[in-house]
């Protein structure tokens, strides 16, 4: 169970449409919704509430805001009425993502260790909603598809010099392709910039 590497991806009902690439991120402050699921969803610009607000990327660059669209999300049995910032960005493979802000109010307990999600419901009970299994068809050329190669896994230390430190490393396939690549992940928007705040 523990040998991957695998990113949280689930299926949602957005306002009635189901939207599969679903990334739930505990690293990711708000929800985010690209530009281009506008239309996917039956709605416009015009819906959006107007701010000045922008998200920061974790390796410093700034991302404007068109605005902040409410969606009501279901999860499982649970619905709730989400705020999104809706961003531009051409570089994600996630139709939407589920920022601590979903985390928080859903009472959800994200594992991507055991690619599951814990939720309270409305009865006080404990649901589990499974992840999905594989998320990318298997010619997807996205970087988040190599997560789901059979033979990825964490990274261990090959072996220990003479003062006892590792000094080798291995991630099995992540190694193999190349560990700059790895790096292409982080870009991805976690922080608001508070400044001008006006929502």
């Amino acid at each position: 169970m523990a040998n991957h590497l695998k990113p949280l991806f689930i299926t949602t009902n957005f306002g009635g449409v189901p939207i599969p690439k679903v990334m739930v991120d505990g690293g990711a402050a708000v929800n985010l919704l690209p530009h281009r699921m506008l239309s996917k969803m039956g709605r416009t610009e015009k819906d959006l509430i107007p701010t000045r607000l922008t998200v920061t990327k974790f390796a410093g660059g700034i991302t404007k805001t068109h605005g902040i669209l409410d969606v009501d999300v279901m999860v499982g049995s649970k619905e709730l009425k989400i705020a999104f910032f809706v961003v531009d960005t051409t570089s994600t493979t996630y139709n939407a993502l589920l920022g601590r802000d979903w985390i928080h109010q859903s009472l959800c307990v994200p594992s991507a260790l055991h690619q599951q999600l814990a939720l309270w419901n409305e009865e006080g009970y404990i649901e589990i909603v499974e992840a999905d299994p594989r998320p990318f068809r298997p010619s997807a050329m996205c970087f988040e598809a190599r997560y789901y190669y059979d033979d990825l896994g964490p990274f261990t230390f090959l072996e220990v010099n003479q003062n006892g430190h590792p000094h080798g490393v291995t991630a099995q396939r992540l190694i193999e392709d190349g560990l700059a690549s790895s790096l292409e992940d982080w870009n991805r928007p976690f922080v608001l910039n508070l400044q001008n705040f006006d929502v």
